[in-house]
């Protein structure tokens, strides 16, 4: 029997890669975490060790990070931590099994690896796993993801037949009618006046470029990965400074998304009603019997 896979392969880093955004310059997420490259952030061990071995200090807004060294990270962060999990949850016989589980885990969390997907793989019944990944967190806020769809779909292709597809840096770009509405409708959410008819016309486009101009991202008008996963975080931003009332959500744990649900916000509504109608009731009565309170008068 075949050894358990330990590493994410050139071409597996290269399929990751295509699929995330790698953003060279520091942002900070919905939950206000400073991040570089394909999210890192020095939360991740691997990334804050070589960081301040590098700069002997953490990250700051404005650093920069080199495509090679994102690159490069990225591999280390998927032997380390995600691959890692993979190893020990799915230990996957077959390099292309192993980079494809290693994908669902670094999209969709370590979690992923305990689903039904990941125990048929483990079991050896590939088919069973990529139709089960087929179906499997293509979703968000209740919303079936193109993106989300396309990905599971070559992830379960990877696991079946082996074949990693395109892996260039322009290989998960928005172009289909279907990408483009998703991004279209991303961008008015965001403030941009813009038809959402599914074409990239010249007002979409003109949208984009400055949607990247704002953002740090190279300005081509293309929407690539870099540029789709830093509008998924800009809306998710915005989503979730309404939730609060319009408050900042920078200071919101990491992983909670920073949104106020709908039923904290009516908790925290109702308890200070009550808390405002309790001052009104002590103060009527403090007028109604102040005499009494203060002894100058017996109470009837």
């Amino acid at each position: 029997m075949s050894a358990v896979i330990k590493s994410v392969s050139a071409p597996g880093v290269r399929f990751i890669a295509a699929h995330e955004g790698c953003v060279l310059k520091a942002y900070r997420c919905p939950a206000g975490v400073l991040t570089i490259g394909y999210g890192f952030t020095m939360r991740s061990k691997v990334f804050a060790a070589w960081f301040r071995g590098k700069y002997g200090r953490d990250l700051r807004m404005g650093d920069t990070i080199s495509r090679a060294d994102a690159d490069m990270l990225l591999q280390r962060l998927l032997d380390a931590e995600y691959g890692a999990a993979v190893v020990r949850d799915v230990a996957a016989r077959k390099q292309h099994h192993h980079d494809a589980a290693s994908s669902v885990s670094f999209n969709c969390g370590p979690g992923a690896l305990r689903w039904k997907w990941a125990a048929a793989l483990k079991s050896g019944d590939a088919r069973t796993a990529a139709a089960l990944l087929r179906t499997t967190a293509v979703t968000a806020n209740g919303r079936r993801l193109a993106g989300l769809v396309r990905r599971r779909a070559e992830e379960a292709a990877l696991i079946e037949t082996g074949t990693y597809g395109k892996t260039s840096a322009t290989a998960s770009q928005s172009t289909g009618s279907d990408d483009v509405l998703q991004y279209q409708e991303w961008l008015v959410a965001l403030g941009y006046k813009i038809a959402v008819d599914g074409k990239a016309g010249p007002k979409t486009i003109e949208a984009v470029r400055d949607f990247q101009g704002k953002h740090g991202l190279t300005v081509d008008g293309i929407v690539g990965p870099a540029t789709r996963a830093t509008m998924i975080r800009a809306v998710d931003a915005k989503r979730g400074s309404q939730a609060s009332g319009g408050a900042a959500v920078g200071g919101a744990v990491a992983g909670s998304g920073g949104d106020v649900s709908t039923a904290d916000a009516a908790l925290s509504a109702l308890g200070w009603g009550l808390a405002a109608f309790a001052v009104v009731a002590v103060l009527i009565v403090i007028v109604r019997y102040r005499g009494v309170l203060t002894g100058t008068r017996v109470p009837t």
